[in-house]
């Protein structure tokens, strides 16, 4: 079976896109990291550039959210894109009572949450009292790669040594506080040649886990080849799919399930297919302005959680790639009138129109490869075929739950 067999996966599209109120902002507190990951995409240069975003940038666009009445009513704040915890709880303290005291006095409607993800190599007690002291609004996600093997393999310091121990003891230290936390991990080749490993060592951790997920990283860096992928590797990546999908399902039935985001996501879209709510995914993923992002200078761009104005810098002819302007420059409500803005609607919905008219997939495809699109075309079609990353992150993915619910004639509406 694969997914061209399911019904009603080739989906049209039609219109223009429509802007979405902010469900995500993601802030980049600060460019700096203390380790030095070779597959971050990052620059060398800004991860040891010590910035910090003025408090007063967030809270202006904050502020100019709620005046454009563009905030939706749960809205989370993201602290991300360099290391979070090089800058002190004070800092964060400070920005989640400003945060939640503007909304709370102008919007007073919307939920306000927040999340730190880290590398976990500065958690100490000063920490945990932080995040014990602010459990009810903030959710924390920790970066690893699994067992020092997997782990050091491409997460290391300045130095070139390991940052396995380091995690690890901020993760202990969690741990006996009882804090729980989020899990991203990224898949690579190494990875793939020994998933047993990779997924015993989370399901040991399974009880300090909020949730789990893992993410496959293709590096643009010359010379990380387990960080790269072909079209040709998709047999080998739906086999290692497949075995996520047994090894969660053994562990589920003997009543010692890890949550795996990946899994649960995937078996919920391929339940929503057919229903005649179901909901467009892609559609969903990239909508403009349901996440927004701005770097320690101010820029601001959306689409894409994270994104950096240097993607793409040169696709709309003013250096600045996908970014609707400068907070300090550019009022809010002026971005959102642009020409800028009009005609980057237009190509990501060609783009998904594309997919929609062409993809037997698009129906369960989480989106998120507009660019990429981009990227293979020399930058010049937002209408492109399938990327490679189509075909490893979505098809292969697809195609591997669809083997696992069939191998036991299971009904794919049973894990919803």
């Amino acid at each position: 079976m694969n997914a061209s067999s399911m019904p009603g996966t080739v989906m049209p599209l039609s219109g223009t896109l429509a802007l979405r109120p902010v469900e995500q902002l993601v802030l980049q507190g600060t460019s700096f990291c203390n380790i030095n990951c070779t597959y971050c995409d990052l620059s060398e240069e800004s991860r040891r550039t010590k910035s910090r975003m003025p408090p007063e940038l967030a809270l202006k666009l904050v502020s100019e959210l709620i005046g454009t009445d563009l905030l939706a009513r749960e809205f989370a704040v993201v602290w991300h894109s360099g290391e979070p915890l090089t800058l002190p709880p004070t800092y964060y303290t400070a920005m989640i009572d400003a945060i939640t005291d503007l909304c709370a006095r102008r919007a007073p409607h919307v939920s306000v949450s927040f999340d730190i993800q880290t590398n976990g190599t500065l958690i100490d007690d000063a920490w945990c009292d932080f995040f014990e002291r602010h459990a009810r609004v903030i959710r924390l996600g920790v970066s690893c790669d699994g067992p020092p093997a997997l782990h050091d393999a491409f997460r290391i310091d300045r130095r070139g040594k390991s940052t396995f121990e380091r995690t690890l003891q901020g993760m202990n230290a969690l741990d006996a506080r009882g804090i729980k936390y989020n899990v991203i991990a990224v898949v690579t080749r190494k990875t793939m040649a020994d998933p047993q490993s990779f997924l015993e060592f989370f399901h040991a951790r399974r009880a300090s886990l909020a949730d789990f997920h893992f993410n496959v990283l293709a590096s643009p860096v010359a010379g990380m080849d387990d960080l790269t992928y072909a079209e040709t590797d998709r047999a080998a990546f739906q086999r290692f799919y497949r075995r996520v999908f047994d090894w969660w399902e053994e562990k589920r039935l003997e009543g010692s399930a890890l949550p795996i985001r990946n899994v649960s996501q995937t078996l919920e879209r391929i339940a929503t297919v057919g229903r005649a709510d179901a909901p467009s995914f892609i559609s969903e993923t990239s909508a403009p302005l349901r996440s927004l992002n701005m770097d320690t200078k101010g820029n601001v761009t959306t689409f894409y959680a994270g994104l950096d104005i240097a993607t793409q810098a040169d696709r709309y002819g003013d250096g600045n790639g996908l970014a609707l302007g400068n907070i300090q420059q550019t009022a809010l409500a002026q971005m959102l009138q642009s020409t800028k803005l009009t005609v980057m609607l237009g190509d990501f919905a060609r783009s998904h129109h594309r997919c929609a008219q062409t993809c037997d997939y698009y129906a369960v495809c989480p989106g998120g490869f507009e660019l990429i699109q981009w990227l293979d075309q020399a930058g010049s079609h937002c209408d492109a075929p399938e990327t490679t990353e189509c075909i490893i992150h979505v098809k292969a993915l697809t195609d591997a739950a669809l083997d696992f619910i069939e191998s036991a004639d299971r009904s794919r509406t049973e894990y919803r």
